[in-house]
């Protein structure tokens, strides 16, 4: 369905939250809030008074669901990914990759590329906005869930070649700043428009904020896989906490983070500085067992996923369970999640102007959640 009017629900936006209804024509949004007679000939989607109508979710870091994962470079695992997350109100999100060798790497951007082809406009696929490429310039120290044989020294050519595979969808890199060649690569990514993402990095508070000035704006899992806050040696999530030029990705599953720090974070950096992810790996949406990431075993029991040794590893977060736990750790408020479940991520992208909110003009991405914040239906552009 692509020109309809729904009504009945609360209308989210990043700014308020509206009564009346929404019409869409040919999968665009054409007006918000009072019904207008130019859209009465659309047919009508109706909802009840409880139900609430948000923009699609947006996911930048996200690895895998419903058994299969990015790194698995085969055209049938993102048709079950993007089938998965739209199902869950994911409308688009980063194809996230593992620190794994360089031909691995290249054969997962090529898959995407070759997806995004051929399927980019699926009616219920979610859409892969481009990729995330967590690693392989990071550091043994804070390796977390990532494989420590496949390391690699930052490199400005692997980094153009993996660009040229992913017919230039790498949209965001991971990366520690005390790595060596880490300043070439925060250049390289300011002079193509990529995020620099500071995580799995040991470095000092000092360290980071020149990297911040240098052009990393975001922190990957705050406070995962990073040096913290030490009152005599600050760390990394100490400079990403306080500079107003980092957006945050936090993964609110009850596991990473602990309620207080979350509410902490909303406290100190607002809603305008938080980015709600999922880290989700395979397992999300599959339930318990063992599993692969970045050739390493996981264990998925009681919504966990770790290593053999105990590390955690991701996670199976979904987008409306992240966005229920976060309104439950703090006060945020409804428009201010719209703004860290999608629209920051949309501006991070510098697509804010058609995805992230409900406003005229922007794709009808939408997704209708009951007052339990269950979904009840996804709309998507195209």
């Amino acid at each position: 369905m692509q020109s309809y009017r729904i009504t009945g629900a609360q209308i989210v936006t990043k700014d308020a939250v509206l009564e009346g209804e929404i019409a869409v024509e040919c999968g665009k949004i054409m007006a918000v809030g009072e019904p207008h007679s130019s859209f009465s000939h659309l047919p009508i989607v109706e909802y009840h008074q409880s139900d609430k109508v948000i923009p699609g979710f947006i996911d930048t870091h996200i690895h895998g669901s419903c058994g299969c994962d990015v790194m698995d470079g085969e055209i049938e695992s993102l048709k079950v990914i993007t089938s998965s997350l739209y199902r869950q109100g994911v409308t688009s999100f980063l194809a996230t990759t593992m620190t794994q060798t360089e031909a691995a790497i290249s054969k997962a951007l090529n898959n995407v590329a070759d997806f995004n082809k051929s399927h980019a406009h699926g009616r219920h696929f979610a859409n892969i906005l481009g990729v995330h490429l967590e690693g392989p310039f990071i550091s043994l120290d804070k390796i977390g869930a990532q494989n420590p044989e496949f390391l690699q020294e930052s490199s400005i050519a692997k980094l153009k070649s993996w660009q040229h595979k992913a017919n230039h969808l790498v949209k965001k890199i991971t990366l520690a700043p005390e790595m060596l060649g880490a300043n070439h690569v925060i250049d390289w990514c300011v002079s193509e428009q990529v995020i620099a993402s500071i995580g799995h990095t040991n470095c000092t508070a000092k360290e980071a904020l020149v990297a911040i000035d240098r052009g990393c704006s975001q922190a990957t899992h705050l406070f995962n896989a990073m040096s913290g806050i030490d009152h005599r040696k600050p760390g990394a999530a100490t400079a990403l906490l306080m500079s107003e030029k980092v957006v945050a990705e936090l993964i609110v599953d009850g596991v990473h983070l602990a309620p207080e720090i979350v509410d902490m974070v909303y406290r100190v950096k607002g809603a305008d500085g938080i980015l709600l992810v999922t880290d989700a790996m395979s397992a999300q949406a599959h339930g318990e067992g063992v599993f692969d990431l970045g050739g390493q075993k996981v264990i998925v029991k009681n919504n966990e996923a770790r290593l053999e040794n105990g590390v955690l590893a991701g996670s199976v977060l979904t987008m409306n369970n992240a966005l229920k736990n976060m309104l439950t750790y703090s006060d945020c408020s409804l428009p201010e999640i719209v703004k860290m479940t999608s629209y920051n991520a949309a501006k991070s992208l510098n697509m804010h102007h058609c995805k992230g909110d409900i406003k005229k003009g922007a794709d009808a991405d939408l997704v209708v959640v009951d007052k339990h914040f269950q979904i009840k239906q996804v709309f998507k552009a195209s």
